[in-house]
């Protein structure tokens, strides 16, 4: 196997396997919710505390992974995810549950800033497109897997048994990452680094130019964070709430909405040979809108179920293109920074979304976040559209 071919796998198997842990945790929020008696407001605390965990550490392991072996990082951050899921395991009530949640966050930060960055790294200029999808449709594998599984586990084994189950499945990568990269050369795992020391102030002028540049796209990480988010988290409950459906069909409706986004990641790089990167993200954000609207309204089983396939598809594109814009502005000696920045910039907009949607929806109900984010998804598309013709990133 090529060492461009070993490394996309890697990293393939790291991400179906890091998202899929963090997945486990919205989709049982509806167990958690009885047997610790939560609120609304306790859910959107947990969540959005852990995405506020995670966007800081994501931005800082981001900057530190730089001149780093990418590889090495990757594995650590792996393991940490499966002592996690131990510890969750040992969860009784919600001081030790959001300390295990944040604890988890944690963990799982080591691979979105590394492992997107890696792939950045290799492929900038061979198939950059292709490789973006297969990697962000690996992730949408191991969340399909983890939501439509995690329900029906926890009605016959209890809601620990899945939390077992995804911690040996993080050593178990781990295993196969170490024979797939044990003789790849140091070109391909270290990145090219400026080793002079920079500032706080610098390093935080550096990142308000970097979103500077990327004005037009800034807002649309923040929708696409939010989107993945507010679905993770509130879709379950809203089920669970408006309709009648057993948790196990819960896990399987939700685990439609992102087996389509896998789907739909997976053809990106063909979707992308045929339409500009622009166009995609212009349906896509209209997309998520109009359903994020229609959900506050409809209950009707079938009318959730093409909602949820629609919004799947259009959340789920959003992320290979975005990261394919990115990467092609970006030198490889920055690609931990960039990428951390970036995907702080996504949890920076469902972290503020999660802990409002939570408030809101124990004063008016369950369908709010879902109408903050349809309203939001649509004020962006207005936006791509009047912006249009302007490039989405500026080269200076």
């Amino acid at each position: 196997m090529k060492e461009k071919n070993k490394i996309l796998s890697t990293v393939c198997i790291y991400h179906a396997v890091n998202d899929g842990s963090v997945a486990v945790i919205p989709i049982l929020f509806p167990v958690f919710k009885s047997i610790f008696s939560l609120t609304y407001t306790q859910v959107g605390f947990i969540t959005g505390g852990g995405f506020i965990l995670t966007l800081i550490a994501q931005l800082v392991i981001g900057r530190i992974a730089d001149g780093k072996n990418f590889s090495n990082l990757l594995k650590t951050g792996l393991l940490l995810v499966g002592i996690s899921m131990l510890l969750l395991s040992q969860s009784s009530g919600f001081i030790t549950l959001i300390i295990f949640i944040f604890i988890l966050r944690l963990s799982s930060s080591f691979f979105h800033p590394i492992g997107v960055g890696w792939i950045s790294k290799i492929f900038k200029k061979d198939r950059l497109d292709r490789a973006m999808g297969i990697q962000s449709g690996c992730a949408d594998i191991g969340a399909f897997i983890a939501l439509s599984t995690t329900l029906y586990l926890s009605e016959i084994n209890g809601w620990s048994f899945t939390l077992y189950l995804w911690a040996i499945l993080c050593v178990s990568a781990v295993l196969i990452g170490i024979i797939l990269t044990k003789n790849l050369k140091d070109e391909y795992i270290i990145t090219k680094y400026n080793k002079k020391k920079i500032k706080i102030k610098q390093a935080i002028f550096d990142e308000f130019k970097f979103i500077k540049r990327i004005k037009l796209l800034a807002p649309a990480f923040m929708i696409s964070g939010s989107a993945l988010g507010v679905t993770m988290t509130y879709l379950p409950l809203l089920l669970n709430e408006r309709t009648d459906m057993s948790l196990s069909l819960i896990g399987l409706i939700v685990a439609s909405w992102i087996g389509m986004g896998s789907i739909a990641s997976f053809s990106y790089g063909k979707i992308a040979s045929y339409i500009k990167r622009k166009n995609i993200l212009l349906v896509s954000y209209f997309f998520i809108g109009l359903t994020g609207i229609i959900l506050t309204y409809f209950v009707n089983p079938l009318i959730l179920l093409v909602i949820f396939l629609i919004m799947g598809v259009s959340t789920f594109l959003t992320f290979p293109a975005l990261f394919a814009f990115v990467s092609e502005s970006t030198h490889e000696s920055v690609e931990g920074r960039t990428f951390g920045t970036i995907f702080t910039l996504q949890l920076g907009g469902g972290t503020i979304l999660l802990f409002l949607g939570g408030i809101l929806s124990d004063i008016y109900g369950i369908w709010m976040p879902f109408l903050i984010l349809g309203s939001l998804s649509l004020i962006l598309t207005i936006g791509l559209i009047i912006n249009y013709k302007k490039p989405v990133i500026s080269l200076k």
